[in-house]
């Protein structure tokens, strides 16, 4: 275990970072606040049109309720819509309104800022090795997830 203290220090060093930043609620250019979950659901619903429920619990990483939460705060703020396929008036699907797509590339321009010096790391790291960190990062995200 010992062996692993750098790392695991390392790794709780970054979280809390990145946490303070991503909890500080913004405005992305609507003149409204949003909080990290609405913009990261945003995201979500941008990179996935037509995404459901639970594929956006399963991309968020939380649950359906809470998803639902979010969900509701967003139609209410007029960021996204909710459709039901022809096929299958049970399914909701989630779509970005003209004011969320607003908010999506305000949100990716903060990203580009906020996070440039990152960017500037990876595009000067080998290839092998953030294919490592990708899979060390995903195993653990995974592992993290069976912890209760």
């Amino acid at each position: 275990m010992e062996k692993y203290n750098k790392t695991i220090t390392s790794l709780l060093k970054v979280h809390n970072k990145l946490t303070l930043i991503s909890k500080q609620p913004r405005d992305f250019g609507t003149g409204d606040v949003l909080y990290s979950t609405e913009i990261h659901t945003i995201v979500a619903i941008k990179e996935n049109p037509g995404i459901n429920l639970t594929k956006l619990s399963d991309i968020l990483g939380v649950s359906k309720s809470a998803v639902s939460k979010f969900v509701k705060k967003l139609l209410d703020k007029d960021y996204i819509i909710k459709s039901r396929p022809i096929d299958n008036q049970r399914e909701v699907m989630f779509n970005l309104t003209n004011k969320g797509e607003i908010v999506f590339q305000g949100h990716e321009r903060f990203s580009y800022e906020k996070f440039k010096t990152v960017y500037d790391i990876l595009e000067n790291t080998k290839k092998e090795e953030i294919k490592l960190i990708d899979n060390f990062l995903e195993k653990l995200s995974e592992e993290l997830t069976q912890i209760k």
